[in-house]
């Protein structure tokens, strides 16, 4: 059997004000495409199908395309709500989306939802909606003190013998994972899983951390297909096919992604980005020159339409940060602190026009 594992749609997200969704669109046809050109026999979700609980109308009826595609074209689908999400909305209608063949986990309820294949082999896939500690502990006994005490009890509800090979799909944060700043990571250690909880799965289709990664022998995040921060402007985004061969240990495979614009990050002098080639993808641009025009942004949104963000890193902004707060300003005169400031940032003190303009705005302020 072959499945395509995906995650961390965050359908409807906008990045620094821009939306995504025209690139989503681009994204989800390529991974459709895939699905039908390798014949998979299931798409593995694993979580963050959605940016926000409340998704837009214009995410919502994006995903339903995708997803009546899948089901079109007699491909199963498995679906975990992810820390995006909301599970409730994810699996309104459960029992028709079953029908059709798109299979959701839902409001985890301390037991995994587990959908059974029947093929050459049977191939069971357990599902696991996020949920937080807190969440979980009225549906789980014993002493439940942290997110691996909670998997760890939930997991202890599957039941190994209804198949001869098991998928785990999950949205979770697993300890030695690369983050990136697009994710809402736990804070401190408490919320990170051991590796060694997923032991008995052949795989493990993870959501949650942005770039595709394993860290396990069969434990593996897909990655989102999207870069989502300049923080992923490295990575390389792709799905992930995994097959199951008769005797053999499950073997993976990554196939990239074409996003319509790519994320990235450019940096020299103004003059040198201006005479960059045009480009449409998202860009976050570095100044370096020592002097930056005010209209060096604008300028540059002429070649980089879509300029994200706009930086200045110089000799200036290096001595700035090198500079220790000042002790005693109350007792110093205000224009002498102007001084001090301007020679700190331009390396030279300010001349006669220059002292004297300011001269005239604090008198100005004084007497007003």
């Amino acid at each position: 059997m072959k499945f395509l594992h995906t995650a961390d749609l965050h359908l409807g997200k906008r990045v620094l004000e821009c939306s995504m969704i025209e690139d989503a669109k681009t994204v989800l046809d390529e991974i459709l495409q895939i699905a039908r050109h390798e014949q998979v026999n299931g798409v593995l979700i694993a979580g963050d199908v959605y940016d926000r609980p409340v998704p837009s109308i214009e995410a919502v009826n994006l995903f339903s395309g995708f997803l009546s595609a899948l089901s079109k074209a007699k491909i199963p689908v498995f679906l975990v709500a992810g820390n995006h999400d909301s599970p409730e909305r994810l699996s309104f209608c459960g029992d028709i989306l079953n029908a059709g063949g798109i299979h959701t986990a839902g409001v985890c309820r301390g037991r995994p939802h587990t959908v059974v294949l029947t093929g050459d082999k049977r191939v069971a896939v357990h599902m696991v909606s996020f949920a937080r500690t807190a969440a979980l502990r009225p549906f789980l006994e014993g002493e439940i003190e942290t997110a691996a005490d909670a998997m760890r009890a939930v997991l202890s509800h599957i039941d190994f013998s209804v198949a001869d090979r098991h998928i785990l799909l999950a949205h979770a944060f697993v300890a030695g994972g690369s983050t990136s700043d697009s994710e809402i990571n736990p804070v401190g250690t408490a919320e990170a899983l051991p590796i060694d909880l997923f032991r008995g799965f052949d795989y493990v289709a993870l959501g949650h951390l942005h770039g595709p990664q394993t860290l396990g022998p069969n434990v593996r995040y897909a990655g989102s297909p999207l870069k989502y921060s300049f923080s992923e402007v490295h990575h390389h985004k792709s799905v992930t096919i995994l097959e199951f061969e008769e005797k053999s240990a499950p073997t993976w495979r990554e196939i990239p992604l074409h996003a319509p614009h790519d994320m990235r990050e450019i940096r020299g002098s103004l003059s040198a980005l201006l005479a960059g080639e045009y480009s449409e993808d998202y860009i976050r641009a570095v100044v370096t020159d020592d002097d930056v025009p005010p209209d060096a942004r604008g300028a540059l949104q002429t070649v980089y339409p879509n300029l994200l963000r706009f930086a200045v890193e110089n000799r200036r902004t290096t001595l700035e940060e090198d500079v220790n707060p000042a002790e005693g300003v109350e007792n110093r005169d205000p224009l002498s602190l102007f001084a001090e400031f301007y020679e700190k940032q331009h390396g030279e003190a300010p001349d006669g026009t220059r002292l004297a303009m300011m001269k005239k705005l604090l008198d100005e302020e004084v007497s007003e």
